[in-house]
């Protein structure tokens, strides 16, 4: 039995039949390649091992690598820390994704996906409750809307898979988390995908201001209180409304 390492935001999952959900949230893996971020014990890991047509896991924990690879013969793991793994490096057709993400760093784990969104076609994922909530967050949801909220369904439809209390994990965190699954969209863009990012993490870097004011580093003032948007706070806007908020800056910045 492992203990769980605070450093490494580790709460191992302890339900069978919850990781037999969270794996069939990936749908037929049969034909496909999958990856499994932070595995831990391995509960999920078993149940991946028979599923996916070729399974790889990355552990930054040495001591649950060893324990991996002693209950696991045919493994295939990654030693190192998945935020630093270049996936081109492992993976040159497209592949899907899974795990109990460490609440610590999930959400640089969903901002890793997006960058690699060429590559990994399906995910699921274990998240403290409230990123899972942003995730799906729209404008109305305030205090929950934000970077993530927008930039993801440019890439991924995000959908509830489950909910689960502490009790569910070992050690129990203190929070309640929940399980989604996202399936890659198609956006046909109508602006620079790298800008829209910078106009998004830059709004919300300064979201009690308004549009106007907190993108003055991006376009000048007196360009973007032309736009309609020009004086609302990036809380409002959806993330279509985003798109066409770059579009224009996009056209207009240099003039």
């Amino acid at each position: 039995m492992l203990k769980a390492k605070k450093h490494f935001g580790q709460h191992f999952l302890t339900s069978e039949t919850t990781a037999k959900t969270i794996v069939d949230g990936l749908g037929d893996i049969s034909t496909q390649d999958v990856l499994e971020v932070g595995p831990g014990m391995g509960i999920i890991t078993q149940f991946m091992l028979t599923a996916a047509k070729r399974f790889r896991a990355v552990e930054i924990d040495p001591e649950a690598a060893t324990y991996l690879d002693e209950h696991f013969k045919n493994i295939e793991l990654i030693k190192a820390d998945f935020l630093k793994v270049d996936l081109r490096d492992y993976y040159s057709e497209q592949f899907s994704l899974i795990g109990n993400f460490p609440y610590n760093i999930s959400s640089q784990i969903v901002f890793k996906i997006i960058e690699n969104t060429d590559l990994v076609e399906r995910w699921v994922g274990m998240f403290q409750l409230e990123m899972g909530i942003r995730l799906v967050a729209q404008p109305k949801d305030k205090k929950d809307y934000g970077i993530l909220s927008v930039l993801t369904p440019f890439y991924y439809k995000v959908e509830k898979v489950m909910t689960l209390g502490p009790e569910a994990f070992n050690p129990p965190p203190r929070v309640n988390s929940i399980v989604v699954k996202a399936t890659r969209v198609n956006h046909q863009w109508k602006c620079d995908p790298k800008l829209l990012k910078r106009v998004v993490k830059t709004s919300f870097g300064m979201r009690r201001k308004t549009l106007s004011n907190g993108l003055a580093t991006i376009i000048p003032k007196e360009i973007l209180n032309t736009h309609q948007y020009a004086t609302l706070r990036p809380e409002n806007l959806t993330h279509l409304q985003f798109e066409e908020l770059t579009a224009f800056i996009e056209q207009h910045a240099s003039d």
